[in-house]
């Protein structure tokens, strides 16, 4: 298993409800890994670590959604100057550390690592901020139990061999441990990501498939899991169903979502409330 320690070395040299529905498993907090995840009736993962209560992609949120039972945990990341990667789903600091054009591509670690994640979440009641988080640090801290579901973002396609080497680094059954996700027609992190074995998950939205901007029929051959939002309409389920693969609604943030999600035909769950659903 990759040490945090090591995987900041390698990342910088560029190696680099309460509810009566249980969606996790009862006993047992020691999450899935992939293989039992795909083959799951039912699974719950934490968007952003659960972005609706804790400063999200932060270590204290993994923690927490960890302690409650959440079967996968997802982390959007970007990369710094200096080839490090850490939990960030936006192009800059600005909305997550209250800065001002702070691009991450354009500063080294030395520099963001100063910042901290605001409490930003609709439930959050922590008045801790959080440093970010390196992505290394959560993969030593939870791949050996957890499905990790890894979205690039605003990262440079050029960037993706790093990224993988990273995920590859967390031992020889590292496909085991990750999930590459993204947006459906972001299909080069898939095919990249298949190259060297690991599934991936491709989300959709209603509107677009209505609209025709993104056709599920030449999108979907890049996905082994597919996506879609509570708020699409029946037929968009239908249709995202009727591919034959899993199907995770994403962002469930209530009960009354996740009941949703439920009756459209869900498999999995993309869960930002995480306290709501799974109170523990």
């Amino acid at each position: 298993m990759l040490t945090g320690g090591l995987g900041i070395a390698l990342a910088a040299v560029g190696v680099g409800v309460p509810v009566t529905l249980r969606w996790a498993r009862d006993a047992d907090p020691g999450g899935m890994l992939v293989p039992e995840l795909v083959a799951a009736r039912e699974f719950t993962i934490a968007h952003r670590g659960g972005s609706a209560d804790w400063p999200e992609m932060s270590m204290e949120a993994y923690r927490r959604s960890v302690r409650l039972g959440v079967d996968a945990l997802e982390m959007s990341v970007a990369r710094s100057a200096d080839g490090v990667w850490f939990g960030l789903h936006d192009a800059t600091l600005d909305r997550t550390s209250g800065t001002t054009g702070f691009a991450a591509a354009e500063h080294p670690w030395s520099r963001i690592r100063t910042h901290r994640i605001r409490p930003t979440g609709a439930h959050d009641t922590s008045a801790t901020h959080q440093p970010y988080l390196p992505f290394p640090d959560l993969v030593a801290a939870y791949a050996e139990t957890h499905t990790i579901f890894v979205d690039p973002k605003a990262a440079s396609p050029d960037h993706y061999p790093e990224l993988l080497a990273l995920m590859d680094a967390a031992g020889p059954k590292a496909t085991d441990s990750f999930v590459a996700k993204a947006y459906c027609t972001t299909t080069g992190w898939a095919d990249a990501a298949r190259a060297r074995g690991y599934r991936t998950w491709g989300y959709y939205y209603g509107r677009d498939l209505a609209d025709g901007s993104t056709p599920l029929a030449a999108s979907q051959a890049s996905w082994d899991l597919l996506g879609l939002d509570i708020a699409a309409p029946a037929d968009a389920w239908s249709a995202v169903l009727a591919v034959g693969k899993p199907v995770v609604a994403h962002i469930v943030a209530s009960p009354a979502d996740a009941a949703t999600a439920r009756d459209r035909g869900a498999r999995g769950l993309m869960i930002s409330a995480v306290r709501e659903l799974l109170p523990g």
